[in-house]
């Protein structure tokens, strides 16, 4: 029988392709049998859901109220503050609120001109707002309201010493105050 010779480099190459062919085919095998997963996925949007309770005996506990009175039959006396409107805010929704509060409204000839009327709004646990009606834009009421929690609140309005009702007007045009409940940044 003929025997035939491998140059001993030609064989040292041979097996070390073999070993590294073997190596690779069966790291490659396990690899690919290994799979994990993250399962069941839901997901779904969070609302936000601001309401209102007013001193029209709506509590804020059972308040579905986008919109309560305000103001009624409210006789301005130049510098004194007027009666105390209670009202309540409620996050009904699935994240907390940053809530800012502006005035919209528009001045008519002949009535009480917006700034000369100086609106406060007071929410527990908030700063002390106030400014005059036609000043009264994003104004920072609660920097956090979360959700399902409910803050007692109150506004009261004051006429500018100065102003004279029997020369100048004796009504202020109608406006709403708005209170805008806003989605926190993450943190």
């Amino acid at each position: 029988m003929a025997r035939i010779k491998f140059n001993p480099i030609v064989r040292a190459v041979a097996v070390i392709a073999s070993v590294a062919a073997l190596a690779t085919g069966t790291t490659f095998a396990l690899l690919q049998s290994n799979t994990v997963s993250l399962q069941p996925n839901t997901l779904s949007a969070a609302t936000a859901a601001l309401r209102i309770g007013g001193d029209n005996g709506t509590s804020c506990a059972t308040s579905s109220d986008t919109s309560v009175p305000g103001f009624t039959s409210v006789k301005l006396v130049p510098g004194v503050e007027s009666a105390t409107l209670p009202f309540c805010l409620k996050n009904t929704g699935d994240i907390p609120l940053a809530i800012t509060s502006s005035v919209t409204g528009s001045n008519v000839a002949g009535q009480i001109p917006f700034n000369e009327v100086t609106l406060k709004v007071t929410c527990t646990g908030g700063p002390i707002v106030t400014d005059t009606l036609d000043a009264f834009t994003n104004k920072a009421i609660l920097s956090s309201l979360n959700n399902g929690s409910s803050v007692d609140c109150s506004a009261t309005a004051t006429l500018s010493n100065s102003y004279d009702p029997v020369t100048d007007g004796t009504t202020v045009p109608s406006f709403s105050i708005n209170f805008v409940g806003n989605q926190l940044p993450p943190s």
